[in-house]
């Protein structure tokens, strides 16, 4: 409930003509807030505001190819810089290895006293250590976030899908997966959409309904920049739950 924070239910009416319909409440249940929610949403109407809930998130079919096509050439320039980034890093760290191994070399050989030995080689493993974290890391996360964010076009678009179907349960599912803070509050549901879906919902109605045009195309891929950049930022951890698409 957007007024006292507690729990839908659900109620069943049937008309003495033997209609049934189905009406969403507040139970009322708080003992500390005094709600004022008395409204009762039909079912019919509710399913059609969590469909257009869903709308508000979705990727028209003619984006999503664009945004995989762009998506796909900037994989390919991004593994061309990764290897050569790591090619850099390993390089380094050899490097500073055989620096190491002449050091010692050099202080079993009497050229340098325990000291200086010493404070040399401590720089150097530090300088080392730093090198095998950023190697590890960048191993770890990489370019994973260009997998998320590809998984995340193809979901954006299967909630176009959803709407079509009319598959409640499934829209129910994806907005209770993408978004927080579900209520409802005189008559109309609230949701709180996560990045990068809170992007599209952002987006003006009548971009949807507008013929392709130069300010709509500059919007959408406006969403894509943005988009971009949360998933770059977080390293392929954001959306984590989102990882793989959903059929």
């Amino acid at each position: 409930c957007g007024v006292c924070g507690y729990a839908i239910t659900a109620e069943r009416h049937i008309k003495k003509s033997g209609l049934k319909f189905i009406y969403y409440r507040c139970t009322h249940k708080s003992k500390t807030i005094q709600c004022t929610e008395n409204r009762f949403l039909r079912e019919e109407v509710l399913a059609e505001q969590m469909k257009g809930q869903v709308q508000k998130v979705s990727l028209p079919d003619e984006w999503r190819e664009k945004y995989l096509e762009r998506l796909e050439k900037e994989t390919g320039e991004a593994r061309h810089s990764s290897d050569i980034f790591l090619q850099n890093l390993r390089e380094k760290i050899a490097d500073i290895k055989i620096r190491i191994d002449r050091l010692t070399d050099g202080y079993l050989s009497g050229s340098f006293e325990l000291a200086e030995y010493q404070e040399t080689k401590n720089r150097l493993m530090s300088e080392k250590k730093t090198l095998d974290e950023q190697l590890s890391d960048f191993e770890r996360k990489g370019n994973h976030w260009l997998g998320l964010m590809r998984n995340w076009i193809i979901e954006a678009n299967q909630a176009l899908n959803l709407t079509k179907s009319e598959n409640l349960p499934a829209m129910r599912d994806f907005l209770v997966a993408i978004g927080s803070n579900r209520r409802l509050a005189s008559g109309t549901l609230s949701v709180d959409f996560q990045k990068p879906f809170s992007f599209l919902a952002d987006l003006r109605d009548e971009v949807r309904s507008t013929e392709p045009n130069f300010s709509v195309n500059t919007l959408w891929w406006s969403i894509l920049k943005v988009v971009r950049t949360h998933f770059a930022a977080c390293g392929g951890e954001g959306l984590a739950k989102n990882s793989e698409p959903k059929s």
